[in-house]
């Protein structure tokens, strides 16, 4: 009987989904909620209503935030009547175009070679919704910036999900790179005393993660924009 529950227990361990296939199916998530939808949009014969307010469900649901939505949607609503849009096709190059607009301000230039002064260590801060791979990319970006010759340090600023400092430790033991983190407590904390660590060992980029949220949950923007206020 025992050995029943034995090959029982064995084969729901062996049912159950790898770390590696849980993180591909959070990262399919936000490109599946952009794609999918916004390919049918964009295959319809015309362009009406319906089309425009579908198209801002699915940035919204994609997580564009809701005053970007709102932007993009009164942009295009004005590009469609100035520049007589009637295709579908021509309105997502309009959409390609708007959300470049938007972002291209964004731009912040990486010369890790030529620092201008007070900028070392250059501190890169991921944040994003829950799912994403953030801390898969900064364990991406860890190798990239170690394999350029740049000394990196990461700051385990995710102290709200499980597991989430050990799977940091794990991408630094991986790059042979510093992971500084705290058992729990404020996620600012976290982050100051790895800034004082990355300046102290004349380290180039601080890589620092973050917990996932969304725009509305106040709290944990408050709680990700003092620790912007931190790094400032």
């Amino acid at each position: 009987m025992f050995g029943f529950l034995k090959k029982d227990q064995d084969a729901a361990q062996a049912a159950k989904p790898s770390w590696t296939e849980r993180l591909k199916a959070g990262l399919s998530r936000t490109r599946a909620a952009l794609n999918t939808p916004l390919g049918e949009l964009f295959s319809r014969a015309k362009i009406d209503e319906d089309l425009l307010e579908e198209l801002e469900s699915t940035l919204l649901m994609a997580d564009c935030g809701v005053e970007a939505t709102h932007w993009l949607l009164a942009e295009l609503r004005a590009k469609v009547k100035k520049e007589k849009i009637e295709s579908p096709v021509a309105l997502r190059a309009a959409l390609i175009e708007l959300m470049t607009q938007l972002l291209t301000p964004l731009e912040q230039p990486l010369d890790l070679d030529h620092p201008t002064q007070g900028q070392r260590p250059f501190i890169i801060m991921i944040a994003g919704v829950n799912g994403a791979g953030k801390t898969t990319s900064i364990g991406k970006l860890a190798r990239r910036f170690r394999n350029e010759g740049h000394g990196v340090l990461l700051a385990a600023g995710d102290t709200f999900r499980a597991a989430a400092r050990e799977q940091l430790a794990e991408w630094g033991r991986r790059n042979d790179v510093t992971v500084v983190a705290q058992e729990s407590g404020d996620p600012a904390a976290v982050v100051f005393d790895a800034i004082s660590a990355a300046r102290a060992r004349s380290i180039d980029v601080m890589l620092a993660d973050t917990a996932g949220r969304l725009p509305t949950q106040l709290h944990l923007m408050e709680e990700i924009a003092k620790v912007r206020r931190v790094i400032q």
